[in-house]
C-alpha cells in the first residue's frame, strides 16, 4: 500500500497541490457550472502525463456531474440539450487524435494557452455578438467536443458562446453546463476506455481525490443556493483572476 501511495504521489508537495487543487476546483465548477477542469488540467499536467490528466479531470468531473443533477432535474432546457449535444459528440474522435499525438511540454502549453486566453476575454467583457444558427452551434460544439478529449477542459468555446444567448441567467448557464458535459464526457470516456488508455494508477487518482472533489462540489452547490447567488458576479471575477493566474504559471514552468 505505502508503495502504491509513493508511486502516485512522490512528494508531499505533489499531493498537497493536487489536493488543494482539487478543493477549489470543486467548488468553483459547482457554484458556476464550469471552471473545475480548467483549473484542474493545468495544475495535474505539472505532475501526470497528458492521457493521465485528461482521464482523471474527466472522472472527477463526471462522477460530481451526477451529485449536482438531482437538483437541477426538472429545470433542465431539453430541446437546447438535444440541440448542441450532437455536434459536440463529434468533436471527440478528433481531440482523442490531436491528444495521441502531443508530448507533454506541448499539451501544458495548450491548456494553459486555453487558460489564460478564456481568462482574458472574459476579464474584459467580451462576448460573442455574432448571428446564431446550426452553424455556429455546430462550431461552438465541435469545437467543445475537441477540447474536451484533448486536455478535459470542453468549457471555453460555449463559454464565450452561450453568455450572450438571450434570456440565459447564471442559474441557466449553470444547469446547461452541467448537463451538456454529462453527455460529452461520458462519450469521451468510453472512446478513452476502447482505445486502452484508462490505466490502474490513474483510478488510484480518483479514488483519492474523489471524495475531496464531491465535498467541494457540495459545498459550492450550497454556497451558490443559500449565500451567493446574488454575488455571482463578484465570485466570478475572483474565479477568473485566479484561473488567469495558474494559466500564466503553468505556461511558463
Amino acid at each position: 500500500m505505502n508503495d502504491l501511495w509513493v508511486l502516485l504521489f512522490p512528494s508531499v508537495t505533489m499531493f498537497a497541490v493536487m489536493v488543494l487543487t482539487t478543493i477549489v476546483g470543486g467548488t468553483m465548477r459547482a457554484f458556476s457550472g464550469f471552471g473545475g477542469g480548467l483549473l484542474l488540467a493545468p495544475i495535474f499536467s505539472l505532475y501526470l502525463p497528458p492521457k493521465d490528466v485528461v482521464v482523471v479531470v474527466i472522472l472527477l468531473n463526471f462522477a460530481s456531474t451526477f451529485q449536482l443533477l438531482p437538483g437541477m432535474w426538472k429545470s433542465i432546457d431539453w430541446p437546447l440539450i438535444w440541440r448542441m449535444v450532437p455536434s459536440a459528440l463529434l468533436g471527440i474522435p478528433l481531440g482523442s487524435y490531436v491528444l495521441s499525438g502531443l508530448d507533454a511540454a506541448m499539451f501544458r502549453q495548450i491548456v494553459a494557452g486555453v487558460v489564460i486566453v478564456l481568462s482574458l476575454v472574459l476579464l474584459t467583457g467580451w462576448y460573442y455578438k455574432g448571428p446564431r444558427g446550426r452553424l455556429q452551434d455546430s462550431i461552438a460544439g465541435i469545437t467543445s467536443g475537441m477540447l474536451t478529449s484533448v486536455a478535459g477542459i470542453g468549457g471555453p468555446p460555449f463559454v464565450l458562446y452561450m453568455l450572450s444567448a438571450k434570456g440565459f441567467s447564471p442559474v441557466d448557464f449553470r444547469i446547461f453546463f452541467t448537463v451538456f458535459f454529462a453527455f460529452t464526457q461520458l462519450t469521451a470516456m468510453t472512446m478513452l476506455l476502447l482505445q486502452g488508455a484508462m490505466q490502474p494508477l490513474q483510478f488510484g487518482y480518483v479514488g483519492t481525490l474523489l471524495p475531496l472533489y464531491l465535498l467541494a462540489t457540495a459545498l459550492g452547490a450550497y454556497l451558490f443556493a443559500k449565500a451567493l447567488k446574488n454575488r455571482a458576479h463578484q465570485i466570478k471575477r475572483i474565479s477568473l483572476w485566479l484561473l488567469l493566474a495558474v494559466g500564466v504559471m503553468t505556461f511558463v514552468v
